[in-house]
């Protein structure tokens, strides 16, 4: 069974996708002098910081019978994409790899790295994967079953990250 219609040409809707850098007005910017941002760079000195965090001991199990087939760990990743899609395809997860060096793809950081942007508020993202954006198996579903477990485990990085805080909260300085 397939989700194609007969026919002479098919269109796959990927090329119906367009990257565009989105408009920015800084806080401290003069009124109407629009910047754009297409990459928005993550704290300096809260990157350094998660780096502390990559032998935390992470959970692999749902249960006792459910686990994962690898031990999760930590992971600093050089860039990593916030889109108002949710990825289930291999070849195109691929393609953005690619073309961008992208590795997660996800939908909801982006807002939150615009505003901080626009206000000069340091920030970084830390994000549980919970599947492999179509590069697991099509008979599982991974984000139902892993989706608890990836909010456990990234709930407990974002306590440890908060605990290495310092005190004094930093300037914004972005890497």
């Amino acid at each position: 069974m397939s989700n194609v219609s007969w026919g002479d040409s098919f269109d796959n809707l990927l090329n119906r996708i367009w990257y565009q850098p989105e408009e920015v007005f800084p806080v401290d910017g003069i009124p109407e002098q629009r910047q754009h941002a297409l990459w928005v760079p993550v704290d300096y000195n809260y990157y350094q910081i998660a780096t502390r965090l990559k032998k935390l001991k992470l959970d692999a199990c749902i249960n006792s019978t459910t686990c994962l087939s690898t031990t999760p760990k930590v992971e600093m990743v050089e860039r990593g994409a916030s889109a108002s899609i949710y990825i289930d395809n291999a070849a195109y997860r691929s393609f953005i790899y690619k073309k961008f060096h992208v590795t997660p793809v996800e939908m909801e950081s982006a807002s939150v790295a615009l505003i901080c942007l626009q206000q000069r508020v340091p920030f970084i993202v830390i994000r549980a994967l919970s599947d492999l954006a179509g590069g697991g198996s099509s008979d599982s579903n991974e984000a139902d079953i892993f989706a608890p477990l990836a909010a456990t485990n990234s709930v407990k990085v974002v306590i440890e990250f908060i605990k290495l805080l310092p005190s004094k909260s930093p300037k914004w300085s972005p890497m």
